[in-house]
């Protein structure tokens, strides 16, 4: 009856084994299948939320345009370009009336 019971815990063992082995490869690859999924959303996300660009028109003025920046909180923009940089707001909405108004400048 002793080998019987060796046998039992053999055979149990075994099965045991069988099943947890996929079971810990399952788990892995799902572990690993979410860090890349992880790692490439990250990097959509670099990309698709990265700084808005404008030209900076101040850099060729006769022109209007200029290399292109990333656009700052305290730039004027007017389209796709920088035409000033103020911190104060109403200075600001002054650079872009007189920018938009058509007067030629003094």
């Amino acid at each position: 009856m002793a080998w019987r019971c060796d046998v039992e815990m053999l055979a149990t063992r075994v099965f045991a084994l069988g099943i947890s082995t996929p079971l810990v490869m399952l788990i892995t690859a799902q572990a690993a299948q979410a860090q890349e999924y992880l790692a490439r959303e990250a990097a959509s996300a670099r990309k698709h939320h990265a700084a808005p660009e404008a030209y900076d028109a101040q850099a060729n003025p006769n022109y209007g345009f200029g290399p292109r920046v990333t656009v700052h909180p305290n730039d004027v923009l007017s389209g796709n370009r920088v035409i000033g940089r103020d911190p104060d707001p109403f200075i600001r909405g002054e650079i872009l009336r007189h920018y938009n108004s058509g007067w030629p400048d003094p």
